[in-house]
């Protein structure tokens, strides 16, 4: 049979497809274009029985002509001269030669956006999804709909200015930008051939936004954590704010999840719900429990003690009314906790996300072992000598926690 092409690595055969069998035993022929052990498959339209098909690869038969030469006609004229065409281009992916083949449903940036938006949804990543519907709204205010081919790196600067004058913040622009990128390399099977890549050192680089001072002393922790408020909503938003500071600075998104069941020994066991879905080894952070913890979960926890410790995610069922309660929440805390500070008379844009800061940057100035910082915010990029270390021990966890607890 003459129905088989090879290309730098990409391989082009005829096969009978036996998975979709008929009920007169008959399977589809098709096209199987193969890549990095990646197949697609692609219909000729035309079924055998295994008898037929042994004759069609193995003998020149009359009644096969037909059908013989109408799969020579898509073979030379189609297929192959497509492969070959992203072959010696060094271009060759699945979805370009869907492009090039009419079979895509994806032919602009707009559509890939949406495509990866529903597979990110599908997949409960809500928050993800919500990040790049943000960046679709940001590219499609700027552009409109383009396709793939109109993203060079002269379109990524002009793209940055457009945000810049719309005042975003840089942490958001690269935000986007990033997600821009992710669309295009399309998981390794990049909608662009590499000598019209915009990305990369001398092309276009995403800019990454400068850190500022986010951090609160002890002294005005403790302050927060001493003030009178005015109603249950703000001391309750207050406690939480608390709670994640003495929880070596966990996550909102982490805290609202955390169930009775994670405590173990006075100590609480969690996996930071931003890279729990990631490929990389996954470690449980350790939090011991010090006195202000314990008097916060007695206080607002929870009395069933089946489920979460916190009443945020009570009553949400599904993944979609979970970050939705867990975004409102946090909204909410930062508006309690900015008008606290405001009336503390302590720096400005003080949110969530200060309590995190402030835990690390404290003990950081109280000489605290650098590795004991990162391995207790979760942080997964250590050098490979660190990785050899053991884990801290309970003790030692009790110890450099506790310093930041008020003696009064």
């Amino acid at each position: 049979m003459k129905f088989k092409y090879s290309n730098n690595g990409i391989f082009i055969t005829l096969v009978r497809d036996v998975r979709k069998k008929d009920k007169n035993d008959e399977c589809p022929l098709r096209w199987c274009v193969c890549f990095k052990r990646k197949r697609t498959y692609y219909s000729t339209g035309f079924s055998l029985g295994l008898k037929e098909w042994n004759d069609f690869i193995n003998k020149n038969l009359g009644k096969h002509k037909e059908m013989r030469n109408s799969l020579s006609t898509h073979f030379d004229n189609v297929l192959k001269p497509r492969v070959r065409e992203l072959a010696d281009n060094g271009a060759f992916t699945h979805e370009r030669l869907n492009q090039l083949l009419g079979k895509s449903d994806i032919s602009t940036i707009n559509e890939a956006f949406r495509a990866k938006i529903a597979s990110l949804e599908q997949s409960d990543k809500i928050s993800n999804a919500t990040i790049y519907k943000c960046a679709l709204n940001a590219f499609e205010s700027f552009a409109g709909v383009k396709p793939f081919s109109a993203i060079t790196p002269k379109f990524l600067r002009e793209f940055q200015e457009d945000m810049e004058k719309r005042e975003m913040r840089k942490s958001s622009m690269g935000m986007y930008l990033r997600c821009l990128r992710a669309i295009i390399n399309n998981n390794g099977e990049s909608f662009l051939p590499a000598g019209n890549y915009p990305f990369g050192k001398g092309k276009f680089v995403i800019p990454t936004g400068t850190g500022r001072e986010m951090a609160l002393s002890l002294d005005d922790i403790h302050k927060i954590e001493a003030y009178e408020c005015k109603s249950k909503t703000a001391e309750f938003c207050r406690d939480m704010w608390i709670f994640s500071f003495y929880c070596s600075g966990v996550n909102f998104a982490d805290l609202c999840r955390m169930r009775y069941k994670d405590i173990q020994n006075d100590e609480i066991y969690f996996i930071r719900q931003k890279t729990k879905n990631t490929s990389q080894s996954q470690r449980d952070i350790i939090s011991p429990i010090t006195a202000p913890l314990k008097h916060i979960i007695l206080k607002h926890g929870n009395k069933d003690k089946g489920g979460y410790i916190f009443p945020i995610l009570n009553g949400a069922k599904t993944e979609s009314e979970r970050i939705n309660n867990i975004r409102n929440f946090i909204r909410l805390t930062n508006r309690k906790i900015k008008d606290i500070a405001k009336e503390l008379k302590l720096m400005s844009g003080v949110s969530t996300y200060t309590s995190r800061h402030s835990y690390a940057t404290i003990l950081a100035k109280l000489r605290v072992p650098e590795s004991y910082i990162a391995e207790q915010l979760g942080h997964s990029k250590r050098s490979v000598t660190q990785g050899y270390f053991d884990s801290y021990t309970r003790e030692e966890r009790f110890k450099y926690n506790g310093l930041l607890v008020s003696n009064s």
